[in-house]
C-alpha cells in the first residue's frame, strides 16, 4: 500500500509505484510494443473506433465496506483526446466479470493490453494480486464495439508454486505464430507465459515457466517488445537478489529473454541493468526496440542504486539488446541535457514510457521524477520528456512538466507524487503521442490524472486537463487512482 508517512517510507512507495502503478504506482508502467505494431504511437483501442484508449486502476480503493478492493477504468480516446465522460468502470461485482468484490483483492494491481482473442478489439488483462488471501487472479476483460464487456479468468498453471498470481502482466507474441501470448508475474522470482489464443470460455494454450537466472526474492518489473525486429516479442524482467546470493545485501538486476519459434529462449539470458520501471520502444528509429529501465533505489536501499534515481537505455539490435559497458544512455539529473539536479531520493525513473510525439520517426522518452521537490514543496513530483534521435536519446530540447507548469491545472503540493506513472500514447489519432501523467498521492492518496497533447513541436499544455475519480462517478477516497496507467 502507499505509505501514510511518505518521506521516511519512500522505498515502500517506490516498490508500490513500480509494482502497482506501473507497466511500472510502479507496475503502472507503459505497455510494451511488439514487432507486429504498425502504428507505434498507441496500443489500445478497446472499441475499435480508431482512437487510442487509456486504461488505469485504483487498486487500493474501498468499495462499500471492502477495503483495498480495487477497480479498473477505460477512458476512450476521440478527436478531442481523452474525455472522462466516455468511460467504462469495472470491478469484481460488475455483471459478467468473474469473482466478487472482497477486502484486499487489489483488483487492478497490474494491467496489460492486447487483442488476446484476435477479433480486432483490444482486450484488458487485469491482475488482482490479493485475490483469495494472496493467491491472486488474472481476468481478461473483452473489447467490443461498445468497449469493454464481460470477463474471463486465466487459470494459474501452478498455484502451489507461488502466490500473487497476476502481480505483473505484459503481452506479446513470443513465438511469432500470430497469436498474442500473456506473461504473468507472481510473488516469486518467476513468471509464466500463457500461450494464445484466448477464448471467452477460458481456453488457452500451454504455459511456459520463466525463471530469473539466479536466486532472487522479488521481480519488480516486467515488459515486452521486439529488441531484434524478428517479429517475435522478447521478455524483460528486473529482479532483486538477496543475501543468499550475495551476503553484502540486495542487488537489483535485469534480464531479457528473446522470443523464438518455440517460445522464449531461456537458455541464453541477456543480462541487463536492474530497476523498478520498464518500457520498450524504438528511440533511434532503426526498427529495433530499446529497453528503458528506471531505477529509483538509492545506494542505501540497493547496491544498484544512485543518489536521486537513474534511467539506463539499452539499444536494440539484430542480435537483441546491446548492454555491456556502453548503453545508449545512462541518465541522472546531472547528465548533459537532463533538466534539474541529481538530489537525494528524487525518484528519477519512477516511470518510463516511449513513443513518437513529434512525428519525426524517433521515439521520445518520458521519465517520472516522483519525489521531486518544487522549491520548498516536498515530493510534489515532476516529469521529463526527452527527444529521440538517430543517435539515441537526444541531449537537447528536453522539457519538464509539473503541476506548477503554466497551462497545467492545479498546483504542486507536498506529497502529490506527480510522475508516479507516465504514458505516451496517441489518443486523438493525429499521429502524435499524447502525454498522460499520474499524481498517485494527490489529495492524500486519492490520486489524479493530467492529460497533455502531443504535436509536431512536442508536448503542449494547451487544453491540458486534470481529473480524478469523481469525474468517473467514483468516490474521492484513498485508492491510488491512476495506477497501472497503460494504453
Amino acid at each position: 500500500m502507499l505509505p501514510q508517512h511518505p518521506r521516511p517510507a519512500r522505498l515502500a512507495l517506490a516498490t508500490a509505484t513500480a509494482a502497482a502503478l506501473t507497466g511500472g504506482l510502479l507496475t503502472f508502467a507503459a505497455v510494451p510494443a511488439t514487432a507486429a505494431d504498425t502504428d507505434r504511437t498507441h496500443k489500445a483501442d478497446f472499441n475499435g473506433d480508431g482512437y487510442g484508449d487509456i486504461a488505469l486502476a485504483a487498486p487500493y480503493v474501498k468499495l462499500g465496506d471492502k477495503g483495498f478492493a480495487g477497480y479498473v477504468a477505460v477512458l476512450y480516446g476521440g478527436a478531442g483526446g481523452i474525455d472522462p465522460a466516455r468511460r467504462t468502470v469495472v470491478n469484481q461485482d460488475t455483471a459478467g466479470v468473474p469473482d466478487t468484490v472482497e477486502t484486499e483483492d487489489n483488483f487492478g494491481s497490474a494491467l496489460a493490453v492486447a487483442d488476446l482473442d484476435a477479433d480486432g478489439y483490444t482486450d484488458l488483462a487485469v491482475g488482482a494480486a490479493g485475490e483469495d488471501g494472496g493467491e491472486g487472479s488474472v481476468t481478461i476483460l473483452w473489447g467490443s464495439a461498445n468497449g469493454l464487456a464481460n470477463g474471463t479468468k486465466v487459470a494459474d498453471p501452478a498455484p502451489a508454486a507461488h502466490g500473487e498470481w497476476g502481480k505483473l502482466l505484459t503481452a506479446g507474441d513470443f513465438d511469432g505464430d500470430g497469436k498474442t501470448d500473456l506473461a504473468v508475474g507472481t510473488g516469486s522470482a518467476h513468471a509464466y507465459v500463457i500461450k494464445g489464443g484466448f477464448t471467452a470460455d477460458g481456453t488457452t494454450g500451454t504455459a511456459q515457466r520463466v525463471d530469473v537466472p539466479e536466486q532472487a526474492y522479488a521481480v519488480d518489473a516486467m515488459a515486452s517488445g521486439d529488441t531484434n525486429a524478428d517479429g517475435r516479442a522478447d521478455l524483460v524482467l528486473t529482479y532483486r537478489t538477496d543475501e543468499t546470493t550475495d551476503p553484502s545485501g540486495s542487488w537489483s538486476k535485469g534480464v531479457a529473454y528473446l522470443g523464438s519459434a518455440s517460445g522464449l529462449d531461456t537458455s541464453i539470458p541477456r543480462m541487463l541493468n536492474g530497476g523498478t520501471s520498464l518500457t520498450l520502444g524504438d528511440i533511434d528509429g532503426d526498427g529495433f526496440d530499446e529497453i528503458a529501465i528506471g531505477n529509483v533505489f538509492t545506494t542505501e536501499d540497493d547496491h544498484s542504486g544512485s543518489l536521486g534515481g537513474r534511467v539506463v537505455v539499452i539499444r536494440g539490435s539484430e542480435g537483441g539488446p546491446v548492454n555491456g559497458d556502453a548503453p545508449m544512455a545512462d541518465l541522472t539529473q546531472n547528465s548533459t541535457g537532463v533538466p534539474g539536479a541529481d538530489e537525494a531520493r528524487d525518484g528519477f525513473g519512477s516511470a518510463v514510457s516511449i513513443a513518437d510525439v513529434n512525428g519525426d520517426g524517433y521515439g521520445e522518452l518520458a521519465i517520472g521524477v516522483v519525489f521531486e521537490d518544487l522549491g520548498t514543496t516536498e515530493d510534489a513530483g515532476a516529469t521529463i520528456v526527452m527527444n529521440g534521435a538517430s543517435s539515441g536519446v537526444s541531449r537537447t530540447g528536453a522539457l519538464t512538466f509539473t503541476q506548477n507548469t503554466s497551462g497545467i491545472p492545479g498546483t504542486g503540493e507536498a506529497t502529490d507524487y506527480f510522475g508516479s506513472d507516465a504514458l505516451l500514447t496517441d489518443v486523438n489519432a493525429d499521429g502524435h503521442a499524447d502525454f498522460t501523467v499520474t499524481a498517485g498521492f494527490e489529495d492524500e492518496g486519492v490520486g489524479a490524472l493530467t492529460t497533455l497533447t502531443g504535436s509536431a513541436s512536442g508536448i503542449t499544455t494547451t487544453g491540458a486537463r486534470t481529473f480524478g475519480p469523481g469525474s468517473l462517478g467514483q468516490p474521492r477516497t484513498y485508492g491510488a487512482f491512476g495506477a497501472g496507467l497503460t494504453g
